[in-house]
């Protein structure tokens, strides 16, 4: 009975320190819960801002690409005028000569330092969300968006080639029989190249936003998946507490047996 009773006296006092070591540790998995939160929020939020700050460009850059298309539409057509006429017309090919100056110094150059602009945010978004790629697999907006702007690039360095042409033509040249047609031919051109361009922004774009969609989706599911981890972890602490006080009440049994 002596042996009971010590059985019973090791039990309660195991069962006591059960039931404060376990209803110490339930509360601590919310605490552990917040810090993980926090901490995925942290990581889910590097690419978000880089997402938005690059989405927020491609706005600007369609509109640039929208200015920038009228200027090409405007010089078309001067040199189309300029084409046509039967004689040689001095005061047209210097109002052509003003109109690419004028496009190339201010549109043009603009919608150069906007595209530069969103291709370093993007592609500075890209690299983030592929380091973080193992986290958060289902964003596979990285590589798509890295593709996009190489077709951007190959088109962007061809309108560069015709507008540093167009640039260096005065108004002499321009005079010159045929070269109208070419200036018309190459603003055409890159007009077709600026349209294409534009829906590729777009399409961008549209990724950028799903990019954004999955980068909260991939938030809310790991703050549904803390909260039960949470739940469950302290159901599991008290429900061993419960035990440790079954534990405890068995020993009080023993240790009072009569000797």
């Amino acid at each position: 009975r002596w042996a009971m009773r010590i059985m019973g006296w090791l039990a309660s006092a195991a069962g006591l320190v059960g039931v404060v070591v376990f209803n110490g540790l339930a509360p601590l998995t919310w605490v552990l819960r917040a810090d993980l939160r926090g901490r995925a929020r942290d990581l889910l939020a590097i690419p978000d801002m880089g997402l938005e700050a690059a989405g927020a460009v491609t706005g600007a850059a369609a509109d640039w690409l929208g200015e920038a298309s009228a200027g090409i539409v405007d010089i078309k057509g001067k040199a189309d005028e300029l084409a046509r006429a039967p004689v040689l017309d001095a005061a047209a090919a210097t109002d052509l000569a003003a109109s690419v100056d004028t496009f190339v110094t201010g549109p043009y150059a603009r919608l150069r330092s906007v595209y530069a602009g969103l291709r370093e945010r993007v592609l500075n978004a890209s690299d983030a969300i592929r380091g973080i790629g193992r986290a958060v697999p289902v964003l596979a907006v990285a590589g798509v968006v890295a593709d996009r702007f190489s077709e951007i690039d190959a088109r962007m360095l061809e309108i560069d080639a015709s507008m540093t042409a167009l640039a260096a033509l005065g108004p002499a040249d321009l005079a010159e029989p045929g070269v109208a047609a070419t200036v018309s031919e190459r603003a055409a051109a890159a007009e077709e190249r600026i349209q294409a361009i534009t829906e590729t922004v777009a399409e961008v774009d549209t990724w950028l936003e799903s990019g954004r969609e999955r980068v909260a989706a991939a938030d809310r599911r790991s703050a549904i998946v803390l909260t039960g981890g949470a739940a469950i972890g302290t159901g599991l602490c008290l429900f061993v507490a419960w035990l440790n006080v079954l534990l405890f009440q068995q020993g009080r049994r023993w240790s009072r047996r009569q000797v």
